[in-house]
């Protein structure tokens, strides 16, 4: 995805695989350790679920199917983005994330609990 692509212009699909092989990205970067391409990418996955969520009926529901992923950062991502639609089942997914001690991504979702719980982080 180059950066001035217009996200309007692709299908809710398109974006949807976009986002799996972003995030696949980013967890082989975070593997590497290089964080500035993590910081990158975080960046470009968020534009396109902004642009699912601009969608008419918040299309952010399509990446509920990575919910069970079997790369990590795949699974972590959906769940965040589907907080704000579908709390109980994002909560779950990112509850067994934490239960699942697969760092770095563990630790991110007991960040997100403990801040959803105290009422830090409310998602949109």
């Amino acid at each position: 995805m180059k950066r001035d692509e217009d996200l309007g212009a692709l299908s809710s699909e398109e974006i949807v695989k976009r986002f799996e092989q972003l995030c696949i990205e980013q967890y082989d970067a975070m593997d590497r350790e290089e964080r500035g391409r993590v910081n990158r990418l975080v960046w470009r996955i968020h534009a396109l679920e902004m642009e699912l969520k601009s969608r008419p009926g918040d299309q952010r529901r399509l990446l509920r199917r990575f919910f069970g992923h079997s790369n990590m950062q795949v699974r972590l991502s959906a769940a965040h983005a589907n907080l704000a639609i579908d709390y109980p089942a994002a909560r779950r997914e990112i509850q067994d994330i934490a239960d699942s001690k697969w760092g770095p991504q563990c630790g991110d979702a007991g960040m997100t609990l403990i801040n959803l719980d105290n009422g830090i982080y409310r998602p949109t």
